[in-house]
């Protein structure tokens, strides 16, 4: 309801705003936003500042809106079907917000001509429209940052070069810096974003994606004007908002490597139980497999039908998959009725397959998932022995 409201104020504004009002002195700067607590905020943000320095009219454009109320958002944010809209608000507004969330708020006023001025001003406010303000999102290749970017260099007359040197990093990497107190929403985006997030060529422009990274750029960036010569892009800098350490996102003491290195024991102590009474104890493996399978259920439908980027050369499917729930079923026919199992080969062949793939496939399998992939091994080879000696016995 809240975003709904918002969204109704940016159209107000939008024809309230500036209104027949000529942009005789404006002052354009970027805003770069620390990262959150909040999912979606743990990347940080970007927004357009605008400032009328003679009548001191102050407006935050923002292309990061959405309304979480909507139709079905849920599911059209993991198909990647989520619209966006480019926002507008008062800068004390904009500010209030994020001084509520203890967030830091950089400034980095462009070093513009009047005329540049004037042109992203247009711009926003021709995309403020509410035929123009919404635009689909791709966390990737068109989000907030990207469009702040591309606005202003649409709107300069002059070439922006940006001088620093390239990032080293892939896209994960880029996420990872994000997401260093947050190991949890780590792992489950390294569980449905595949291969192609790993790509070694992704260059200067698409590193732009994360805010941090686009505001280091600016810093060095430059305008190279009708004369040859060049102009800084930015004019000066300055810290409007600081962090509030007391609310920043604290590491979980339960993380996705002491948890699978938990259940790697768990398992082990239970296989080694198994082979000594010479029996499988199914409830371990009938839970394994359920964990497989409702994971798989959001890999799966990513990998398939999700319009996002990269999901679909995740080679997790493999090990997470829905048909694991079918497994899980027979496993407990297998369970109540004391028959072999007779899948238990195929599960081992699957996960063993698996982890030899980590090894050689350009996908970037982190530890936990390592470990993670150790324990399903180790499991399914464990059943596969027991199941195959007692076989034996009876023939």
């Amino acid at each position: 309801m809240q975003v709904f409201l918002r969204y109704i104020y940016t159209i107000l504004l939008s024809l309230l705003c500036f209104d027949g009002v000529r942009a005789d002195n404006l002052r354009v700067s970027l805003l770069t936003c620390s990262p959150g607590t909040d999912a979606y905020a743990h990347f940080g943000h970007t927004a357009i500042r605008i400032t009328n320095m003679d009548t001191m009219e102050d407006v935050v454009y923002n292309y990061g809106c959405f309304d979480y109320n909507s139709n079905m958002f849920v599911y059209k944010f993991i198909k990647g079907e989520t619209d966006y809209i480019l926002g507008a608000e008062p800068a004390k507004l904009f500010f209030y917000r994020y001084r509520v969330y203890g967030i830091e708020v950089m400034e980095q006023v462009l070093n513009l001509s009047q005329n540049d001025a004037e042109n992203i001003h247009e711009l926003l406010e021709e995309n403020l429209k509410p035929e123009n303000m919404e635009y689909r999102y791709n966390y990737l290749y068109d989000n907030c940052t990207t469009r702040a970017r591309d606005a202003i260099e649409r709107a300069i007359t002059d070439d922006i070069i940006y001088k620093k040197n390239p990032i080293k990093l892939t896209a994960r990497q880029e996420l990872h810096e994000s997401l260093q107190n947050a190991p949890w929403l780590r792992f489950g985006i390294d569980l449905v974003l595949g291969e192609k997030l790993d790509d070694k060529n992704f260059d200067k422009r698409q590193q732009m994606f994360i805010p941090a990274h686009y505001a280091n750029e600016l810093d060095s960036a430059y305008i190279v004007l009708e004369d040859g010569t060049e102009a800084p892009l930015v004019s000066y800098k300055q810290i409007i908002l600081d962090a509030n350490p007391e609310m920043a996102e604290k590491a979980p003491f339960i993380t996705p490597t002491l948890l699978f290195s938990l259940l790697f024991i768990g398992i082990f102590v239970v296989s080694i139980f198994d082979f000594t009474k010479k029996k499988v104890t199914y409830g371990f493996d009938i839970a394994i497999s359920l964990f497989q399978g409702l994971a798989g259920i959001i890999v799966s439908f990513l990998y398939f039908f999700s319009e996002h980027p990269t999901v679909d050369s995740n080679w997790f499917v493999i090990i997470l998959n829905p048909l694991y729930l079918l497994y899980a079923i027979y496993l407990t026919y297998c369970m109540r009725k004391n028959k072999e199992n007779r899948f238990a080969a195929v599960n081992m062949a699957v996960c063993g397959i698996f982890f030899m793939l980590i090894f050689v496939i350009k996908q970037d399998i982190q530890a936990e998932a390592i470990i993670m992939a150790s324990t399903l091994l180790l499991r399914a080879i464990s059943v596969h022995i027991i199941e195959y000696r007692n076989n034996r016995k009876k023939n």
